[in-house]
């Protein structure tokens, strides 16, 4: 037990952030924590509780009144799965610390069980706020009383665990009885295989939405189609077993539950005892061909060019060539239209492009203030999504001193970082707008406006994000998926940015709407807005960049 412990602590130390290093970055992160509370988790939060409170008093008349709650936390536990695979494959199989611990007199029981509680811990921090706020939408409707809170607590804690061990036990049984896998680069094609197989999904399903509301979802209720509570409480019975226990107090079930997931534990160490060895014993993390072209060949093709735009081209390849990074953080700018139309789709707008095309030659303010704010705020989101900036630093990990040692100035290297994260957001946005826009028949000058403004607001989250990773990147990182996921500065300039989208585009509406300015005005305090935001970030990035990289210490 001692030993399964310690290995526990250090395998969470090991994937977690590093402290600040003064107390210049412990004031920058308590800010940056205080943005990222008030700016995505307590408004998210608030949102799922609120809907959660809805769902459930709408359906309580009829009987119904767990199926909201069970609804959220099964969609809930499907994403817990579905994530889980590449954080479970990689944390046991694929970890830089492998090596280390084969020779060590440790239990395969306790290296898979330490590594499990380890990926547990650090990959669920935001499943407990989610299922918290479920609680607390559904508490508050149902007046859950205090034997019924503390049951839900018990059971909040433990949610996870049965996705998760359903990870744990394909990742045994695949790794010692196939050699499908045999590199985290397989399984991270995998992911980004399944990663598109749940969008072609969503496209597919979207045509639904339109007729999908609260009245056809109660109808179908009552007409007893629950097609999908029976798939999913026989994927996750854990589930049904955690609404009887909060929604009628039922001790029995909170047994069951916890002899369930016991259970589901039970197998995994019994299954880690069985094959963890076989599967991992062996094992490269890396398998791909090394090329033996010697010294002076590698010299007679190569060709010098210039600096700046080799190290963007160094910065390009990794971001195509690594799985990981390719679908976080390029694929991702190219999805925006998919939930732009299922939002339309929902609020069944009756409007076609002639009626846009009509309006718009018509010099409706309304649509073209739409459009104004509208690709302001999807260049924002779609920037801070994408993630490049706010973890251009971090990617580097180990390589982190590569970015010392180089013969490139600092300067030159943040600049070419910035300017990815600028290009691919503006490409993916724009690969959609131009055509809209031309599509629309809007003007060539309102066009090129529109350009200009989205691209001042790409520019200033991409400087900003990565002004936010220089502070305290996350440089110490055994797979890709781990730069990204627990990199907190991805979260600080997600909230930043997305409160920066809210207060311009939500104030720019009520600006417009409670005073008799023109569109043209808009035109121009949205300009002055824009430009005033990135001379801010470009007057701090010039005095802080250089320092936050100097200061940081390497790998």
């Amino acid at each position: 037990m001692n030993s399964y412990i310690t290995l526990t602590k250090t395998f969470i130390a090991s994937i977690s952030m590093s402290k600040p290093q003064d107390k210049r970055r412990k004031v920058m992160i308590v800010i940056l924590s205080l943005f990222a509370v008030f700016g995505v988790l307590l408004p998210v939060s608030i949102g799922i509780g609120v809907l959660i409170h809805l769902m459930t008093t709408t359906l309580a008349s009829l009987g119904y009144e767990a199926l909201g709650i069970q609804l959220m936390l099964h969609i809930i536990c499907l994403f817990t799965a579905l994530f889980g695979i590449n954080v479970i494959f990689n944390e046991f199989y694929f970890s830089n610390d492998i090596e280390f611990l084969l020779p060590w007199p440790l239990t395969a029981r306790q290296i898979v069980g330490a590594k499990f509680s380890a990926a547990y811990c650090n990959e669920n921090v935001m499943q407990f706020i989610l299922v918290l706020s479920c609680l607390i939408g559904y508490g508050t409707a149902h007046h859950m009383h205090i034997g019924e809170w503390i049951l839900a607590l018990i059971g909040m804690v433990t949610l996870p665990i049965i996705p998760l061990c359903y990870c744990a036990i394909l990742a045994l049984i695949l790794m010692a009885f196939t050699r499908i896998i045999r590199s985290k680069d397989i399984i991270q094609r995998m992911s980004v295989a399944l990663f598109f197989g749940i969008v072609v999904i969503i496209i597919g399903s979207i045509g639904f939405l339109q007729d999908m509301d609260i009245d056809t979802y109660v109808s179908s209720l009552v007409s007893g189609n629950q097609r999908f509570f029976e798939i999913m409480n026989i994927c996750f019975p854990h589930i049904q077993l955690y609404t009887s226990m909060i929604h009628g107090g039922s001790i029995i079930a909170l047994m069951e539950y916890l002899i369930l997931n016991a259970f589901a534990v039970a197998i995994v160490i019994y299954l880690a005892d069985k094959l963890y060895f076989r599967g991992v014993i062996g094992l490269s993390s890396h398998n791909s061909k090394q090329s033996n072209r010697k010294t002076e060949q590698l010299l007679a093709t190569s060709k010098q060019k210039n600096v700046f735009l080799s190290y963007m081209q160094k910065e390009i390849r990794i971001l195509i060539r690594t799985p990981i990074f390719f679908t976080n953080c390029i694929a991702v700018n190219f999805l925006w239209p998919i939930f732009v139309y299922a939002i339309l789709k929902v609020q069944s707008y009756d409007l076609n492009l002639s009626t846009l095309r009509n309006l718009y030659s018509h010099k409706d303010f309304r649509i073209q203030l739409f459009i104004l704010l509208g690709v302001i705020g999807i260049s924002v989101i779609v920037t801070a999504l994408s993630s490049l900036s706010s973890n251009a630093i971090s990617r580097e990990g180990k390589h982190f001193s590569f970015m010392k040692y180089i013969p490139v100035s600092y300067t030159l290297q943040w600049h070419a970082k910035a300017l990815i994260g600028i290009l691919f957001p503006f490409i993916g946005v724009h690969v959609f707008f131009i055509p809209a826009c031309i599509i629309l028949q809007i003007p060539v000058l309102h066009t090129c406006l529109y350009i200009l403004l989205s691209l001042l607001a790409i520019t200033f989250v991409s400087y900003l994000g990565i002004y936010i990773d220089s502070i305290q990147p996350k440089l110490i990182w055994d797979d890709e998926l781990s730069a990204l996921r627990e990199n907190y500065n991805t979260f600080f300039s997600m909230a930043i940015a997305i409160g920066y989208a809210l207060v311009i585009c939500v104030g720019g509406f009520f600006f417009f709407c409670n005073t008799k300015t023109s569109i043209g005005f808009m035109w121009i305090l949205l300009l002055c807005i824009l430009s005033g935001s990135n001379l801010i970030i470009f007057i701090l990035t010039k005095r802080s960049s250089i320092r936050n990289i100097e200061e940081q210490e390497e790998t």
